[in-house]
């Protein structure tokens, strides 16, 4: 009798190798590796005709040939434990442990690794084979979906629609995958996180704050306000009458030397131009920046305004900001690189007061245990206990919690600068003696 349980083990053992290295490695197979335009050094094509065909048809409908895998494995285990549990009936724990094991091991991960390493050839070689195994398989898969479907039918959803939903962690689980097996370019797989993220991203998180907005005066001339926009990287200004919180329109570039051409509008006040400014788009800060991006479309306005809850002005979003939170910083001939953050030497740095306390935190290679301010200077001035003021340069605010002395190197306007951070772990080592 255990002789035949043997043989029905290791028949198992087998199948479910097979099975899911063959799953492996059609779900491994790149577009490239299906073209019929691929070809060898000798003028073959990777994968011939009838595999391609095989092939193609797992990877439409996956979820026939993981069903297999997913019995299989079930029986395998199965009939491990009825046999295990004959020889070793004093140890139950013992036996599971082994069990779990075997089939991890030999159905699972072996197979796994093997098919990484080779797609090609193993999808090649399993394609007649898997397709057999999963036909055979079909009939007790079939039963074992209907009775595990019966919860969602009961609750009104068909289990259908859900056998090939796929969640956003499980697709970025995949691109990390891919990236850490050189499938996927870094720049790729960042961009493509980048593109799940904007779920999680508002208007005020990517905004260019009121502070750093260039506006224009509306009642300033067509021929000044010309010689200024050229003067600016950018291509359109909000335009305000007496302050930044009452925005009145858009100046576009194009617009003000089209109406530039026409003399008689050169030293009127661009306010009173007709039809000159662009009517603007205002929007709160809390709407979500992939709902901005589509509005944004839809209205083909490049600029929207950001204002929070009293109406004022607290920001500017433009496409180009939503579309470098997806691809990086975008510079064109005209752009200053900025670099808000630099290393000076070794554990010193050099920091703009903007820098965003995310990315500060991750140059240190320290923690900023706060929920308050989203900059450094926001950071460093609750520190400092009052407005930063000229009077402030030099100052030195050490920080046990981040382990750095900061010294305040300028001043600008109600903010800081540029500051100066230099690692001190004697810090740290003084707030432990004290604990």
């Amino acid at each position: 009798m255990n002789s035949i349980l043997y043989l029905v083990i290791l028949v198992l053992i087998v199948t479910d190798a097979l099975q899911m290295a063959y799953r492996t490695a059609v779900m491994s197979l790149t577009d490239g590796d299906l073209s019929e335009n691929e070809d060898h050094e000798e003028g073959t094509s990777l994968i011939g005709e009838p595999a391609r065909s095989r092939i193609r048809e797992v990877r439409e409908n996956p979820a026939r040939l993981t069903r297999s895998v997913w019995f299989l494995q079930i029986l395998t285990a199965a009939f491990c434990a009825l046999l295990l549990a004959d020889l070793m009936p004093f140890n139950r724990y013992l036996t599971a442990l082994i069990v779990i094991a075997l089939v991890y091991l030999f159905g699972a991960a072996v197979p796994y690794l093997a098919a990484k390493m080779h797609p090609v050839g193993i999808s090649v070689a399993l394609a007649l084979v898997g397709e057999k195994i999963a036909l055979i398989t079909a009939p007790f898969t079939w039963v074992l979906s209907f009775i595990s479907g019966i919860p969602a039918r009961l609750a009104g959803v068909d289990p259908r629609s859900l056998e090939d939903r796929v969640s956003e962690d499980e697709i970025i689980s995949l691109v990390n995958e891919g990236h850490e097996q050189g499938a996927i370019d870094e720049d790729e797989a960042e961009m493509i996180t980048n593109i799940f993220e904007l779920d999680d991203k508002q208007a005020q998180d990517i905004m260019t704050h009121r502070g750093d907005i260039t506006a224009i005066d509306g009642n300033m001339s067509l021929n000044d306000a010309l010689a200024y926009m050229v003067s600016m990287p950018n291509s359109r200004f909000p335009v305000i009458e007496e302050d930044i919180d009452h925005i009145i329109g858009a100046l576009y570039l194009k617009d003000a030397i089209s109406y530039h051409m026409k003399e008689q509008f050169n030293d009127q006040p661009i306010s009173g131009i007709p039809h000159l400014l662009r009517e603007v788009k205002f929007i709160p800060e809390t709407v979500d920046v992939d709902d901005l991006f589509r509005e944004m479309q839809e209205s083909r306005k490049q600029m929207a305004i950001v204002v929070d809850e009293y109406g004022q002005t607290s920001g500017l979003v433009t496409m180009e900001d939503i579309l470098e939170e997806i691809v990086g910083n975008i510079l064109d001939e005209y752009d200053k690189e900025e670099r808000l953050i630099a290393r000076i030497g070794d554990g010193k740095f050099r920091i703009n007061g903007k820098a965003l306390l995310a990315d500060v935190s991750k140059d240190l290679n320290t923690e900023f245990d706060q929920e308050h301010y989203d900059t450094i200077s926001g950071y460093l001035t609750e520190k400092l206990g009052h407005i930063p003021t000229p009077d402030d340069r030099q100052t030195v605010l050490p920080d046990p919690a981040t382990g750095y002395r900061f010294r305040i190197i300028s001043t600008a306007g109600t903010m800081i600068g540029w500051l100066e951070a230099v690692a001190a772990p004697d810090l740290q080592e003084n707030t432990e003696d004290n604990s």
